[in-house]
């Protein structure tokens, strides 16, 4: 940046070339070299914030689980980041949602060894898995259930339904769910609520 002053030309303002000319305050011409900007909508960018635009919309129903299941201020922009770079497939503009791979909550608790879910009755959804104890896994853990209809695109949380040494729950989900296909997950939270274990999907239920 250089000041000029020109007693031919007087004072001149804008592009000149390579170099852009202005007035400051004190009346004093000032000349800055001119930088093209940076292009905002580069064929990358785009795909970037297509796919961004695409997970806000679809995860729209899972926030206010995100706020409960990861145990953080930022909850729903972690999940968020978590299902950009891990549950997205397909390519621009065309995108959907990896489910199994779609993560609610992480942490060093112990996951259980096998995890089952299956229908029993009307729309009760009767969920097992096997109570193994080991380093950072306890019979009073608590056991969190999360179901969600794509179609309706409506998800349920059951927060510490059951224990760890329970072994199994059945969840009694809404009426007008019926006939639809249900995705399911489990995870599991130290009894005093500080810490979870990393979410597992179990599977697709249909109802």
């Amino acid at each position: 940046m250089a000041t000029f002053v020109s007693s031919t030309f007087g004072l001149i303002s804008g592009r000149h070339a390579s170099v852009v000319a202005t007035v400051s305050r004190n009346g004093k011409n000032v000349m800055k070299v001119f930088n093209a900007p940076f292009n905002p909508k580069s064929v990358k960018q785009v795909k970037q914030r297509t796919k961004f635009a695409y997970v806000l919309i679809t995860l729209v129903c899972f926030h206010d689980v995100f706020k409960k299941t990861f145990l953080g201020m930022d909850a729903v922009n972690h999940g968020i980041s978590l299902a950009l770079k891990n549950s997205v497939t397909g390519t621009s503009p065309d995108y959907s949602i990896d489910y199994p791979n779609l993560a609610f909550s992480e942490g060093r608790m112990y996951m259980a060894t096998t995890v089952s879910a299956a229908k029993t009755t009307g729309t009760s959804v009767k969920v097992d898995w096997s109570e193994t104890l080991l380093a950072q896994a306890f019979a009073d853990d608590g056991v969190s259930l999360i179901f969600f209809h794509e179609e309706y695109q409506q998800a349920i949380l059951n927060e510490n339904c059951a224990t760890r040494s329970a072994c199994t729950f059945t969840e009694e989900l809404p009426a007008e769910w019926a006939n639809g296909s249900i995705h399911t997950w489990i995870y599991f939270s130290k009894a005093d609520g500080s810490c979870n274990s990393k979410s597992k999907y179990i599977c697709e239920v249909q109802l």
